[in-house]
């Protein structure tokens, strides 16, 4: 009690919240969802910012207009130093706002719709074989990561630029370095400069192309007639490479160990492969890679859950958050692919909705057919308890050792 008899108003708490298990968000959004779904938390800087933990209440932040994306306002927030050292330099269309944004999104949508992305399949289906027939080669055990995970959706990413295949390494170590939250500023920063001096360079060797590979196209339509700057356009070829493999690399990687650890769930989908759909939604839902994203600065007044947030409030609406939501997914810390899952949040939600999240849950099902129907029996080579979880915009796991 405070000396006036008075109770303390409780103590703002510090964000990110720490996991306390390696595949569920922190304790936390629990705590939070029912005693105080939207409060201020305290950043890394000091700042505070508002947080939002209820499905509605973050769908509803996300859809709303006067929510910016952009980091370049004053006050935006975020995770840490390094995640801030993202925010000079040219902008994403990812970090713009309507109408910009939408123009700039525009100019990618054909390339990332369904149709166009099934047309990719045949060559994903011989990609991933050709992974597994490693695998199976080396007789474990082996690290699914360096070996499955990360060289599926690289390749793909590599043949949608129409890059040299023997480039994706380099992608996967700047992307990993340049995304990682535990790095000094300057490191991710230089890692993020030479994946971006590629695309220059490429840029360049393609200005008088006359192909139709996506490069191209944009330089001939976009870049040519003013409509992008080069350095946006470099810096839209640098969203495709992180979102179009990182996201989904880090998917495999743990959506294999989340059924390493629930047998029972395994057993379901091999004695039903019609359950292949639902199941890549309840994993996206699950796991919720995308953990440090949705922060937001308020560009107008917003009245929400009873507060009453003012223009320049950094706001977060954490998809991890919504995801877990029981009012919305019952019983949301279980594992169950026969859960329909498909109205969770995991590729964001409104005018920022993931581009790649077709390609994303093609690449998933061909990944996860293929994986258990050739290694029923595939399971971790070391404890558990030795595994090491990243630290990263992307949430994931380092190296993932397996044997079946």
């Amino acid at each position: 009690m405070t000396p006036t008899g008075q109770t303390e108003a409780p103590a703002i708490k510090r964000y990110p919240f720490t996991r306390t298990s390696p595949l569920a968000p922190a304790p936390e959004f629990d705590e939070l969802r029912t005693s105080d779904p939207v409060t201020q938390v305290e950043l890394w800087n000091g700042n505070r910012a508002w947080l939002a933990t209820r499905y509605e209440d973050i769908r509803a932040l996300l859809h709303n207009p006067n929510l910016s994306s952009d980091t370049m306002r004053e006050g935006f927030p975020q995770a840490n130093a390094t995640a801030a050292s993202f925010r000079g330099g040219q902008r994403v269309f990812a970090r713009m706002d309507p109408p910009q944004h939408d123009e700039h999104r525009l100019m990618l949508t054909a390339d990332f719709m369904v149709r166009h992305v099934r047309e990719l399949r045949p060559y994903l289906d011989e990609l991933i074989d050709h992974f597994l027939d490693e695998m199976e080669a080396a007789e474990g055990p082996v690290d699914l990561v360096k070996i499955l995970a990360q060289p599926v959706p690289a390749n793909i990413i590599t043949r949608l630029l129409d890059l040299p295949p023997e480039d994706s390494e380099f992608f996967l170590d700047r992307v990993n370095t340049w995304m990682s939250l535990e790095v000094e500023p300057a490191v991710s920063a230089a890692a993020g400069a030479e994946a971006i001096d590629y695309f220059d360079r490429l840029i360049t060797s393609r200005l008088e192309s006359t192909a139709d590979d996506l490069v191209s196209r944009l330089i001939r339509e976009r870049l040519n007639t003013g409509q992008l700057t080069r350095g946006e356009l470099q810096h839209m070829l640098g969203l495709i490479l992180v979102g179009g493999f990182d996201t989904t690399a880090n998917m495999i990687a743990l959506g294999t160990l989340t059924f390493i650890q629930h047998p029972d769930q395994l057993e379901l989908l091999l004695a039903d492969p019609s359950l292949l759909p639902n199941a890549v939604e309840e994993l996206l839902r699950y796991l919720t890679v995308a953990h440090h994203v949705a922060y937001r600065i308020a560009a107008g007044p917003i009245e929400i859950a009873g507060k009453s947030i003012s223009e320049g409030d950094g706001v977060i609406a954490p998809l991890m958050a919504a995801n877990y939501d029981p009012e919305v997914f019952p019983s949301p810390h279980v594992f169950d692919i026969r859960r329909d899952a498909r109205g969770h949040l995991a590729f964001g939600y409104g005018v920022h909705q993931c581009l790649g999240q077709a390609l994303a849950r093609v690449e998933l099902q061909a990944v996860f057919g293929k994986l258990f129907q050739r290694l029923p029996n595939i399971r971790l080579a070391v404890p558990e308890s030795e595994l090491r979880f990243k630290d990263s915009l992307i949430y994931g796991v380092v190296a993932l050792p397996v044997e079946w």
